[in-house]
């Protein structure tokens, strides 16, 4: 057993695979510990604060997202290695959009003898199984062994190796409709090491006892020569030079960005040294005043006009009102930052801290204060959330308080049907009301589940106009409400053809309470929702479909809605519905019907 080697396929329980990891060390002390990992990248990507479809993302968002995958991959199998302190220990990943054959891949590649699985499930496999022996190890505790591959041995082992590489191509092949973060039809195999030390074969060998598993995360930090890429294809060699042509190019990438932060911290020097040589030319009495002056026009903002129906408050006062921003009276926490409840004059108020560039409170400044202010301050609907006061010097709005949290919640608790239903012919009257404003329509910009907030009766108020955009009407003109704008909102809702072309439009806010409507009636809150609900209309699923914990829907009635609610989010913007036209949501008019009504003959007969 002295050459022997023990695989061990290792996934992302830690605990899990420490276990099964020592195990192996344990029951195997002359063995080499071989640790192999299937690498399955997800369809989605971290995007704006949401996720988007990989399919959807451009090649340069693409490739960091590899780059950090790759990253993460390399430290997880690092610190796996580092359980193993006196041992010699190599490791090696393959990255596939099918955990079952990337294993098999990486079996035939390694022609792996034996292999320790810590999932029953997988073990089962039988492809696995007739591939090599299979030790089943749950947790640390020896469970099975499986000698299946004995009878297949005639298979695997003993084929030429244009054979092998046909076979691996065959198995790596992908679906023309894969829509996932995926390989080329061959696999990325990578092999590596903490101390970039190539054995002959081309295997990348880890020594436990030369370096320890902090050293070796830093050598990966500070060296991108840790991996070895292989690809099997008949054109491999294509391949690779494609991949070091873009290597290449990233490198030049990350250069030039270097230089160009050298050049800006040289700057910022020089800009500091002439200050500060401005400063003792001067005399102390005039040096004093310059500072004074520099400081008041770093911290100082425009002074907004704030309407007499709107209190100014200052800062002690909030912080009195907060007892200091305690966290017993934190409320929520938002990506403009955190809301506290607090009490002015005598009444329960939501405090907004947005935090002025790089303030501890929040990640808004000065703008979206100033925005919510100018379109709240001119905004006035039983169904939009009120702005009582603000604090212009630290960027704080106070708002009437809404003790039963966002319509998110609400659907959490199992809100009934009826009040969902109310709840959104609530919303479309208050997006009809911003939409109509003349002369300047409003456009929200970011509507969803957590901007809606409920009262204690819970009815609802549409808030956070942080993003919000006054557009000029024109009316002798056919498409005047647009702006164009940098993209913003939350992916999910975020409009596709604003999100592609940077127009925003009323439609905008139209796509985004489609998407409403959907969550609202499912109470699913998948990024691809739309997609759900076009299929289950397709297969008539509709009752499936419903949320149940709302109870009983008018499945009819609630079937036109969800189809007005596709119509919505159609990519085609001059298809969707206008909120201001009362023929185009008659299906969610009648369900407001039929839930005052159900609710009238309930409250008589109580009566």
């Amino acid at each position: 057993m002295d050459q022997e080697e023990v695989h061990i396929a290792v996934g992302k329980n830690f605990k899990r695979e420490k276990a099964n990891i020592l195990w192996a060390a344990a029951n195997f002390p002359r063995a080499t510990l071989v640790l192999v990992n299937v690498h399955w990248p997800s369809k989605w990507m971290p995007f704006m604060g949401g996720e988007l479809l990989y399919k959807f993302a451009d090649e340069k968002e693409k490739e960091m997202h590899r780059d950090k995958q790759t990253e993460a991959t390399v430290k997880m199998l690092l610190q796996y290695k580092s359980l193993c302190d006196t041992r010699e220990v190599k490791a090696h990943y393959i990255t596939h959009d099918d955990i079952l054959v990337g294993l098999v891949n990486l079996i035939k590649k390694l022609k792996i003898k034996r292999i320790v699985i810590g999932s029953r499930k997988m073990a089962k496999q039988e492809e696995l199984r007739k591939c090599c022996q299979v030790w089943v190890v749950l947790n640390g505790k020896y469970m099975s062994t499986s000698n299946d591959y004995l009878k297949h041995t005639g298979n695997i082992g003993n084929r030429g190796s244009s054979d092998l590489l046909a076979s691996i191509h065959e198995l790596t092949q992908l679906s023309d409709e894969s829509d996932g973060y995926t390989t080329p039809p061959s696999d990325f195999y990578v092999s590596f090491q903490a101390d970039d030390i190539i054995s002959g074969d081309g295997v990348i060998q880890m020594e436990g006892a030369d370096q320890s598993a902090k050293e070796a995360e830093q050598g990966v930090e500070e060296s991108n020569a840790y991996e070895e890429v292989e690809i099997f294809s008949e054109e491999g060699a294509d391949k690779s030079d494609e991949i070091q042509s873009a290597r290449n190019i990233s490198e030049e990438a990350a250069k030039l960005m270097e230089e160009m932060k050298k050049l800006q911290r040289k700057l910022k020097d020089l800009q500091d040294e002439g200050y500060n040589h401005e400063q003792s030319i001067l005399s102390p009495r005039k040096g004093s005043a310059l500072l004074r002056e520099r400081t008041l026009l770093k911290n100082r903002y425009p002074k907004l006009h704030i309407p007499d129906h709107i209190s100014e408050f200052p800062m002690s006062r909030i912080e009195k009102a907060t007892n200091n921003f305690h966290s017993k009276n934190l409320i929520g926490e938002g990506g403009y930052g955190p809301v506290y409840k607090g009490k002015l004059g005598g009444v329960i108020v939501a405090i907004k801290m947005l935090g002025p560039h790089g303030k501890p409170h929040g990640k808004q400044g000065f703008p979206e204060f100033q925005q919510e202010v100018v379109v709240l301050s001119r905004t006035e609907h039983p169904h939009i959330v009120r702005l009582i006061g603000v604090c212009q010097e630290s960027c704080i709005l106070i708002y009437e308080h809404l003790p039963n949290g966002t319509l998110m919640d609400g659907l959490s608790k199992g809100l009934p049907w009826k009040d969902r239903i109310r709840i959104l012919a609530e919303q479309r009257s208050a997006l009809a009301h911003l939409h109509s404003s003349f002369p300047h329509a409003i456009i929200h910009a970011d509507l969803k589940l957590t901007n809606i907030l409920l009262d204690a009766g819970n009815v609802s108020r549409l808030g956070d106009f942080g993003t919000a955009r006054i557009v000029q009407m024109k009316p002798l003109e056919e498409d005047t409400v647009c702006r164009r704008t940098n993209p913003m909102g939350t992916m999910g809702y975020m409009d596709p053809i604003f999100f592609m072309t940077g127009e925003l439009t009323t439609e905008s806010d139209v796509y985004a309470f489609g998407v409403v409507i959907l969550q609202v009636l499912t109470g699913l809150l998948d990024l691809n929702i739309v997609e759900q609900v076009q299929e289950a209309l397709r297969r008539d699923a509709v009752h499936g479909l419903l949320d149940a914990s709302a109870g009983s829907w008018p499945e009819v009635q609630a079937e036109r809605l969800l189809r007005l609610a596709l119509k919505c989010c159609n990519l085609e913007r001059k298809q969707r519905p206008t909120f201001t036209s009362d023929t185009d949501w008659r299906p969610l008019d009648i369900l407001r019907t039929m839930a005052t009504a159900s609710k009238s003959r309930k409250w008589s007969r109580g009566k």
